[in-house]
This record gives structure tokens, sequence and C-alpha cells, in this order.
């Protein structure tokens, strides 16, 4: 709408008692300005509050209304409403051609964004009779104000920067709104009722006296004002009172109160809060900063001091610097190169680094950071970061200059700088000043990481997060080599915004999407803040709840809460009372990214956030446990823990297992811990969970704390025996646990071990634990327990089978017992037999009775007693491998071995791929095919080859074997009553199957019960010249298994009716097994006849 328009429209509006300004403003042979009529009409307003001022709220109420029959005039000339053609100012215009410029003219105020009307404030009663009183914070009610306005950016909920747009006032000033959103209005009704309002397209103006609330504005969205007296009312559709005013001189200040939202605050913060969300940068730098407008979005008081900061005092403590006067030749940026590594950390990132490479460019000491498993990956990550850097600024580097570390000095490194025209220095050997810059840097980034770990609390493993983080904020921090400028300044060219800095490490709540959660379910996630999105841009957040890592731009921060620096807890038991006692662990800091930015690299490839409080593969399931009493107490299964660590003392004070002496001259004592282990059902479900004192036994030595060591436990196939051995015969199998198994062993050594963590006893804090009972950690309480289980099996009348000496028979009362450590499985047909069994147990050692067996290290039982069936199987394994991998998702396939690829050794051409993950995925699978899964234990054998140095190739064919677990998630094997009554074997071998050795691999199967008990595949350990000699030492091998069976069958009283029936389908194999044929093809055999005869 341009000025004319707006001044037709005002007049129009105005009530009758201005019809004789109207006609003296209409006689002018041109378009007044609004500037002049603005100024007329609140002239005419004064002299009219003089005369009757009781009748003002009549006349401002016609004035919102308008004046009906002036709207009703039509032009006839120009088609515009409010005149006539007598009066039109544009047919006069014509006639006289004056006015061209003034009638195509747009005023300065805001058009498009706001509407097609300007945001001047048209009648401007409010700002003309503007009370000097009145306080900034306050609404008020206006009826000249085209849209609603606020002074104060705080108040915003959502807010949009646009280009600043003239805002006209009734006294004829004009200030700047600087952008628009949303604010919410909490309004106080006459009946003390509150409604909550939200105001749309709200104008920031932060010059602006006070807040105004638009009449007009609401009048579009159908709300109705009414003034009355010193009341004014505001109506929706529905005649429900939403907002009151009273007036108060000459203005109707709105009964409401604000609701602020501090993610767009723009006041001045605590000088120690930005000090902390910048990383710990000295307060010099900080006022450097603000000084010198070196970003956008910092503000606090640079008069004041910072606090004393313990974690900068604790992470920064340097010596005394020597004095230097070298002055810095002028560069252009990338002409030189800085490089170092940095490391060994003493802790694995995330994503298992333990180095990080800088690269710092001279001219605008801008540092790029990538985080590293092993030095060899420097001369990739230069080459990765050489072609990012060149392409985005559009130069070339000249020189690198690094120390003489054997990373930067291959052959390859060196050819590579050669093609690509980079001159390398190095410097002079044990001479770091001459590599400054990067030594300098290096040191600043780790101070920085240790001031931020200290300071959030975070473990240690996050330090790659903090390392990004400070990396971040030291490109928007001032330098002193750049006089005045960011390194991101000098780099880019374009002064960095701050206003989005968070403190590292404080909590935060991430908004979930709506296609993530269900109706009820919250709609933010509680996550502890890590920086900022180095791939994308939002935060880098830490979810608590699913321990994983995410990125997210809806979030809400709370900075004055750290979730891993909590208060100490306190655990209390019976006698004594004793305070917990853990040390501190490192935090760490902020993480930001811009969308100028170059990545910052804090993973590779980890699509997945591995296992944070690690696992425990020999029980066949991936959890997430603490790994220490200070973790455990800040989970959200706190009191699950403190119980599960009372209930250990509790058995420890019972078993009397250690007393306190001093310790004697010449003796050393064992360092303890707990661990702690959630205990899975079958369904996934949590069972109980399990506090475990632990010693150190790693610095025992041998001879002098202990000498014996090896304890059996049960082989898995001498339980699946027992497991078709029981569906043959209808068997019932039960399961116990002995609780704090190795406690029951009895010590012959002295051994002296520390308090435990928590439970010192106030008052003999220098006392030490003297052992009288073995205690888990100990290299030789595993023998001492199954030595105390042993003789007591024995005393109620067991037999140890020779096959296996941990299969225990009753043959008075036929009772089978497997023995796997502190798990217990017992079989057999009487359950009378069985309870005498368990309350002898019981009467020795402590049990915990779990029923018939369910669930054991890792598999699923499920017995149907009727059917005479038992079926084992892990799907719940299975889930937690693919999820673990993130393969849960890919498409299942028919077979674990694509036939029509062969897998070889890795080349020089060959991409490597991340050799910890390739074993940790070849170990999982190989756990499975060993307990419930044959049909993968070629393809996991094949596979198992190339742990040393795995490729990608290798990688896709692990993946094949998950793709078809995916597809074969409930596959086990069955046991039947009508099975098979003795041992069935099968075997075979391919020839010169591995073609990288051309050695062959052997297989075998045993069959009881209808299901495999025992399996294998392996790689024979010399090349067969023929298919018959590899079957024949195939057969070999299944051979020496039977005989171990059938061992295995008399002792727990399988009726083998006649030889163990063991197939072959290779003839010449066959025909060499009966008689010394084939001189020829096995004349370099040495045959052992007794072995296949």
């Amino acid at each position: 709408m341009n000025e004319e328009d707006r001044v037709v429209h005002l007049l129009a509006s105005l009530p009758e008692s201005y019809d004789m300004l109207v006609t003296a403003l209409e006689a002018n042979s041109e378009i007044p300005k609004m500037e002049f009529v603005t100024e007329k009409i609140l002239h005419e307003e004064r002299k009219s509050l003089v005369k009757d001022n009781d009748g003002i709220n009549v006349k401002q109420e016609k004035a919102f209304y308008g004046k009906e029959s002036r709207k009703t005039i039509k032009c006839h000339h120009c088609g515009k409403e409010g005149h006539i053609k007598r009066y039109c100012w544009t047919l006069k215009n014509q006639q006289t051609k004056q006015g061209a410029g003034s009638s195509g003219e747009k005023s300065n105020s805001a058009e498009g964004d706001y509407g097609n009307e300007s945001v001047g404030l048209l009648a401007a009663h409010a700002m003309s009779a503007c009370d000097k009183n009145v306080l900034a914070n306050t609404w008020i009610v206006d009826s000249g104000a085209t849209c609603h306005m606020c002074n104060n950016k705080e108040l915003f909920i959502q807010y949009n920067d646009k280009d600043s747009v003239s805002v006209s006032l009734g006294d004829g000033h004009s200030l700047e709104a600087l952008g628009s959103g949303k604010i919410i209005l909490k309004m106080l009704l006459p009946d003390n009722k509150i409604q909550k309002c939200i105001l749309s397209d709200v104008l920031y103006v932060p010059k602006l006296s006070f807040n105004l609330l638009s009449v007009s504005k609401s009048a579009k969205l159908g709300k109705v004002t009414k003034f009355s007296g010193n009341e004014c009312k505001i109506f929706c559709e529905k005649d429900n009172l939403i907002a009151f005013a009273e007036k108060k001189g000459n203005l109707y200040h709105l009964k409401c109160t604000m609701y602020v939202h501090k993610a767009n605050a723009a006041c001045k913060l605590d000088e120690n809060i930005w000090h902390r969300r910048y990383g710990h940068l000295g307060i010099d730098n900080l006022k450097i900063l603000v000084r010198d407008d070196l970003v956008d979005g910092l503000n606090f008081d640079v008069n004041k001091e910072l606090e004393f900061c313990e974690a900068c005092v604790k992470g920064k403590s340097k010596k005394s610097p020597f004095p230097c006067n070298k002055v810095k030749p002028d560069r252009e940026p990338l002409e030189l190169i800085h490089s170092d590594v940095c490391g060994k950390i003493n802790e694995k990132s995330l994503s298992k680094g333990e180095y990080f490479l800088t690269f710092i460019d001279d001219a605008t000491r801008y540092v790029w950071v990538y985080i590293l498993k092993g030095k060899h990956e420097v001369f990739a990550k230069f080459k990765e970061w050489k072609k990012c850097v060149e392409n985005q600024m559009g130069r070339k580097i000249k020189i690198l200059r690094t120390d003489n570390g054997g990373e930067y000095k291959s052959n390859d490194f060196e050819q590579y700088l050669i093609d690509e025209g980079v001159r390398h220095e190095y410097t002079i050997p044990k001479t770091p000043e001459q590599n400054g810059v990067s030594e300098r840097m290096n040191r600043t980034l780790v101070e920085q990481i240790r001031a931020m770990l200290i300071d959030s609390g975070l473990p240690h493993r996050f330090w790659a997060e903090a390392l990004s983080t400070t990396c971040y904020l030291k490109n928007r921090s001032p330098a002193r080599a750049l006089n005045g400028k960011t390194p991101c300044q000098a780099l880019m060219g374009k002064k960095p915004t701050v206003h989005h800095l968070r403190v590292f490490g404080c909590v935060c709540y991430a908004h979930v999407p709506k296609d993530e959660r269900r109706k009820l379910d919250p709609k933010s996630v509680k996550c502890v803040f890590l920086g900022y999105g180095s791939e994308v841009k939002g935060y880098r957040l830490f979810d608590l709840e699913k321990k994983r890592i995410l990125n997210s731009r809806d979030v809400t921060f709370d900075e004055s809460n750290y979730e891993f620096k909590k208060e100490k807890d306190v655990v209390q038991t019976e006698t004594p009372t004793i305070e917990i006692m853990h040390s501190e662990e490192w935090v760490s800091d902020d993480d930001d990214d811009e969308q100028l930015d170059l990545p910052v690299k804090v993973s590779e490839r980890v699509k997945r956030v591995p296992d944070m409080y690690g696992e425990w593969v020999s029980v066949g399931h991936n959890t997430s446990d603490p790994t220490s009493v200070s973790e455990a107490l800040l989970s959200d299964d706190k009191e699950h823990w403190m119980d599960a660590m009372k209930q250990e003392m509790s058995s420890i004070q019972e078993k009397d297992v250690y007393e306190l002496i001093e310790l004697p001259k010449g003796s050393k004592a064992l360092k303890c811990r707990w661990v702690f282990k959630k205990k899975i059902l079958s369904n996934g479900s949590v069972e109980r969970y399990k506090a475990r004192l632990v010693a150190q036994g790693c610095s025992q030595k041998f001879g002098i704390d202990y000498d014996e060591t090896f304890c059996p436990v049960a082989r898995f196939k001498s339980v699946r025996t027992v497991l078709a051995l029981a569906s043959q015969r209808g068997m019932k199998l039960h399961h116990m646990d002995v609780t704090t198994a190795f406690l029951n062993g009895t010590l012959m050594e002295e051994v002296y071990m520390k308090q435990p963590d928590g439970f010192i006893e106030q008052g003999k804090e220098t006392l030490v634990c003297k052992l009288k009972k073995s205690i888990y950690g100990l290299k030789q309480s595993p023998r001492c327990w199954n030595y105390a289980l042993d003789s007591s099996l024995r005393e109620l009348g067991f037999v140890q089978t020779s096959g296996d000496p941990c299969i225990y028979v009753s043959l008075e009362e036929f009772v089978i017992v497997a023995v796997y450590v502190d798990d217990i499985i017992l079989a057999c047909n009487c359950d009378d037999k069985v309870r005498k069994v368990k309350d002898s147990l019981a009467s020795q050692f402590k049990l915990k009775d779990l029923g018939e067996l369910q669930y054991f290290l890792g598999v699923k039982v499920v017995q149907d007693t009727v059917k005479g069936q038992i079926w084992i199987g892990q799907p719940l394994y299975i889930e937690n491998i693919l999820k673990k991998f993130g393969m849960e998702d890919s498409k299942p396939v028919e077979t674990p071995v694509d036939p029509n690829q062969n897998v070889c050794e890795a080349t020089d051409e060959c991409t490597l791929f991340d050799k910890e993950q390739y074993q940790s995925a070849v170990g999982s699978l190989l756990y499975l095919s060993v307990k419930t899964r044959p049909d993968i234990a070629y393809a996991v054998n094949s596979v198992t080859r190339y742990s040393t140095k795995p490729t990608s190739q290798h990688w896709k064919a692990v993946k094949r074997i998950m793709r078809y677990l995916k597809g074969t998630l409930d596959l086990g094997i069955l046991y039947n009553y009508n099975g098979s009554t003795d041992f069935v074997g099968y075997s075979d071998a391919d020839w010169a199957g591995d073609i990288n050795d051309r050695k062959s691999t052997s297989g075998y199967c045993f069959h009881l019960g209808g299901g495999p008990v025992s399996w294998s595949s392996k790689k024979q350990s010399c090349v067969a010249l023929s298919t018959a000699e590899a079957e024949y030492m195939a057969l070999a091998s299944a051979i020496q298994e039977a005989v171990w069976l059938r061992k295995l069958a008399v002792d727990i009283q399988i009726d083998c009716k006649g030889p163990l029936l063991l197939y072959e389908d290779n003839q010449s194999t066959i025909a060499m097994s009966k008689n010394p044929q084939f001189h020829g093809k096995t004349k370099h055999i040495d045959i052992n006849p007794s072995a296949t005869g």
C-alpha cells in the first residue's frame, strides 16, 4: 500500500468530529504527506481531550470502527472509496502535472514480509500521549498500530531476522524493526483467571519505549476490542473474554505477564557462563572478542573479572614462558601449513581413536583436526583434507611443515607431495621449537580438553567430542598473530556468530519428531550436550536413555545442570555405615559447527554408538552395564545397583571371606573393584541385577600368591548331548545358580586385598583384608570353587564322567548334573529326586532355584514334555548382533555364503576395513556358530581367516552372514522323542577351497535325538593333493570326535547297540579306510590304521 492510499484510508476512518479537518486537508491541490496528516490529527485530538475528557472513549471507539458513511463514497475517476471526483487528488495531479513522484512513491515502511499495509503507527494515540512513567516491559493497547510490536527480544519464542524496516511513530520520528516472530502472553482477567495468548508476526523494535498490542491486527484475526470508561476488553469469536486492560492516564495498560524464552535472550550473560561456553577461553581473549566486536552474539560486562576456575587451574597449569621476539612474515592462506600428531591418548574415544592430527594454516591460524586410530592413517587423512580444503578455498597448498615423525616420511607420502608440487619442510630432530605453531596448538587443545572434561564430569571416552568442540571454539577466538581478527574471519572473510554456543556437558532436551513417537509419548528426550554437528547443521547430543549420539536443531538447554557431575551418593550398610569413595572422572566441553566451516572429523564411519559401558561376551548377550561405582550411582537403575552391592557385601560377611589386619611387612595388598551385570531372561527382560566385588588378580605372582589355576567347565557339546538324551527319555531340565559361588572356595595361600570402594570401615582405613576364602578376580578362585563343588557332588553319590569332568551322573537315581562355573543344570524324570538333590546342595551352598531350564549361557531353551521335544536357539542374541552392527533393517538372503564370490587375502590395492570392528563382528558370529547354529559354521570359519588384515570385501562377506541370520532369526535345534537313539555322523571336505594357500576345509556333524549335538568346520593344516586325501583327513577328524562321543555316551548311559554310524560320500576314501589301496595317491600319507579302521 503506497502513501496515497494510506492517507485516504486514514481520513476515511476518522469520526464525524474530524469532518472540518478532513475537508481542509482534501482542499489541497496535492496529496498531503502522512507525517503532516498524523500531526494535524494528533493536534485535533489533543484539543478534543481538553474540551471533553469524558467523551474520549466514545470517540476512540468510533475511530476504531470507522465512519461508515464516508467509506460508502466512491470516486468515479479513480474508483477509490472515501472521496468524490471533485476532490480526487489523482485528477488534480493530472491536470497540474504535479505529484507524479508522490503518487507512485512507496514509503520506507515495511511491505511484503508484513502484508500489504504499512507497519507505521497510523493513529498513534499511544505514542503521542506517551507517559514518561510507563515501564519498558508494559504492553499498551493501541488502536493506531497496524502490527504488534515488542522491544525485548527475550520474549520471542520464535524469531526470524529480517532486513531492517522503518516504523513511523506518531511524533514524526521513525525506529528500525530488526525482525519478527511469536510471543506468548499470559493475560490476567478480572475473575483472576489466566488466559494464554500467542501473538504472531510481532515486530522486534528494540528502541520502542514500550510494547504495543495492535487493535487492527487483532480485528483481522476475528478479535473484537471494546473500550468503555477506564477499561478495555478483547473478545474472541465466541464472545469469550481473552484480554483485559486498564486505563492509566491516557493509555490502556494490558494486564498480563510475559514468558521469557532463554534460547533467544539477548541480554548480558554472566562472564563465567561465556568462559565455559567458549571451552574455558581466557578472560583476556573473551574481552578482545567483545571490545573489538570480532563475533556476533557475545555480550557480557568486560569490566568484571572471572571467578576462580578450578578446572582451568587443573587443566592448564604451566611453567613461565621464555621471551620471544620473532616477527611473523606476511603469508597468504594455505601458503604454509603446520601439521603434527598428538597421542597416544590414555583412553580410546567413542570411535576407538587414540591419536589426533592437526593442520594449521600459518596465515590465519585456522586449525583442522582429525581423530586417528593409528599413525598409519596420517597419509590418508592428509589427502582427504587437502582435497577438501583446496576445493572449498580455491587455493593450493604450497608448503607443509612437520616434524621428523615416520608417519610423514613414508615413500608414498613423499612421492605424493612431489606429484602435487608441495614443498615438505622438516624440523631439525629434537628441536620442537621449529614447529612451534603445531606444538603450541597441541598443548592448547589438550589443556582446553582437560579443563572441559574436569568441568563437565564426562568420562574420558568423550575426549574426541571435547576436541572437536575445542577446535571449533579456537577458530572463533582471538589469535595474537592476527591483530584483531579470529581465524574464522581471517580465512573466510566473515565475522562469526556465537549466540548459539552452549556449555559443553550440560543437560538438554531434544525434540522428538512426530513420526518417531506415539500419541502420549514425551515430546522431548533428555540428553547431554556434546557439541555441534560437523556434517549437519545442529547440535550433537548424547541420548541418556538409548546411550547413543544424535543430532538435533530443536534443543532446549539447562546450562546449570550436569548429568555426569551430580552430587555423590552414599551407600549405607547395616553394619558398618560407610561412605562411597570414588574419584571424579574427566569431562568434555562444547562442540559446534557453522555453515562455512570445513568438517572436523570425530569419527570415520561409525553409524552406531559403541556400548559405552562394555559387554560380557561370555554370556552371549550385549547389555549396557556400568563400569564403576560412580557410573552405577548415576544411572537410572541406581537403586537396583545399590541393593546388589549390599547383597554382595552381606554374602561376604556371612561367609567370613576376610578379616581386617595390618598389612605385614614385605607383603603387598591387591586392589579391588566392583563389576556390575544385568542377568537377562529369554524375552529380553532383566531378571536381576548383580554386583560382584572383584580382586585385581593381574598383579598376583606365580608361586607366591597362587600355584595351579586350571578349572574345567562343561563343553557345550556335552550339554547338547544331555538335552538330546533328556528329550528321548522324558527327563525334565532344571536350572540352579550358586550365589557368590567363588566365596565358597578355601584359599591355601596368604592373599591380602585393600578394602572395597564404598565399604571402607570408619576408623580402620589403614587396615587391609586378609582373604580366608577365594574371591572373584583371583587367579586360583575358579579352581578353589570347582574343588568345593566337586567334593560336595561326590558326597551325594555323583560320579564324574571321563569324557567331560563337569558332567556328573548319579547311577543310583539316574540324575545328570552339568556344571558351568556357578550355573548348574539337573536332568531327571522324577521330581522327588530333583528336589532331594536341590535340598542337599542348598544345605552346603547358597543357591537360587530358577525352576525349569529356560535360558543358559545366552541360549534359549524351550521344553515340551508332552511331545517329548526340546528346542534351543539364540534369537535375542542374533537381534543384538544385528543392532550392534547396524544390520537390523538389512535385506535377508537365502544362504550365508555367496557361491559366486571368492574371498582372497588383502593386497596393496584393497581398501582396508576397521580391524577392531571386524574382529568384534566375527567373534560374535563365532560364539553363535558353536552354540546353536551349525548352518553358519563354514561361513564363519571362512571369514575368521582374515581377522588380522580385513578389507571391505571381507566385511561384505560378514554382512552377508548377518543378512542370512536376519531371515532365519528363529532358527534353532530341535531334539525329538522319536529321533535317533544313537549317534549318527556325517563327514565331508572341499578340495583346495582356500584360493590363497589351496588348503581344504574339513567338516563333520553328529546327530542324536533328531538334532545335531557336535559339529566342526576347520581348515586342514596341510595341502591335500587330491579329493581322496582331503576327504580322508576330514574323516580322520570325524572319527576322533566319534570316539569321544561314544565314551561320553557310555558314561551317561545312552544305549549304544552297535558301532557308531559315520557317513562318507567319497568312494576312494572309503576304500582307503578299508584297505591300503591307491598306493600312488597315498604313499606320502603317514596313515594311522587305528584312526580309520
